[in-house]
């Protein structure tokens, strides 16, 4: 592990999988540990890339050839999370508070693309930045998506209020977790436009036409940063813990285009949040 500490602050990094380990604010933990190397089996702190979230069948087409990648997770029938959670990432630089780690997205028969991903985590006053940027280091076209997965310490979550700001969510099918429609928010019980506790709310939703530059679980704040197009919000079954994962684009962008980035040769996507705790307002 790599530890990082900066003031009140303190993070370890996991250079197998890349993953934000561990994250505390004067002793206590803002993120739910991260268990096992590279995340397993929850994929806490993970990083996901060339996809996040769920791959239908493990197939898609791009440039008019298709792909097939393997199935990571068999009782949906799904590749789930991407290819990078659980390689080795090289550690380019470390100070005291900082780290710069980076890996060559695994070529695999169903991902056979040159993508060079540079992650950079930072502790400062404020909290943790964190930014992944793709680059294509080939000579054609790369389809690519990325996300994190922090779980935030929310315990019990019935009772966190929770702020996320967004116009739309998708449906999922119940079997698979795929998507089937987009609608508003409005009305559903996915609503979280306006500050309101979680209680008997469950979700695994993935939140578009975001709306304001935070997310606020209970007192820690996730700042949506450069990239971030879509939230993923999760509830574990422990109701201890909400996952707010920023993400480029939603599950299956690979198979519906949904935001998907396509990597000219030479391009690069930057992908950031940030995660803090702001101080309580002062009352007159």
């Amino acid at each position: 592990m790599i530890a990082l500490a900066h003031g009140a602050w303190a993070a370890t990094v996991n250079p197998y999988g890349g993953g934000l380990a561990t994250l505390t604010h004067d002793g206590d933990d803002v993120v739910v540990p991260q268990d096992g190397e590279g995340g397993h089996p929850t994929y806490r702190g993970a990083v996901l890339a060339p996809w996040p979230n769920r791959l239908e069948d493990g197939r898609y087409t791009f440039d008019a050839v298709t792909h097939q990648v393997a199935l990571n997770e068999p009782e949906t029938r799904t590749a789930l999370h991407g290819l990078v959670f659980d390689v080795p990432w090289e550690v380019v630089e470390q100070t005291a508070r900082s780290v710069q780690l980076a890996v060559d997205v695994p070529q695999e028969s169903g991902y056979p693309f040159s993508v060079r991903l540079d992650l950079a985590y930072a502790l400062s006053d404020d909290g943790l930045d964190a930014a992944l940027v793709a680059t294509n280091t080939g000579d054609s076209p790369a389809p690519y998506g990325g996300g994190f997965h922090p779980y935030l310490v929310a315990d019990p979550a019935a009772d966190t209020v929770l702020t996320l700001d967004a116009g739309c969510f998708v449906e999922t099918s119940a079997d698979r977790h795929l998507p089937t429609r987009t609608v508003e928010v409005a009305g559903s019980p996915y609503d979280f436009r306006a500050p309101r506790p979680l209680g008997t709310t469950v979700l695994d939703v993935p939140y578009g036409d975001l709306r304001s530059s935070q997310v606020r679980v209970g007192r820690t704040v996730v700042g949506l940063g450069e990239g971030v197009r879509w939230i993923q919000a999760y509830t574990p079954p422990d109701g201890r813990s909400v996952a707010i994962e920023p993400c480029s684009c939603p599950a299956n962008a690979l198979r519906s285009g949904d935001d998907l980035v396509v990597l000219a040769p030479g391009d690069r996507h930057t992908l950031a949040f940030t995660l803090s705790r702001p101080a309580p307002a002062a009352r007159d």
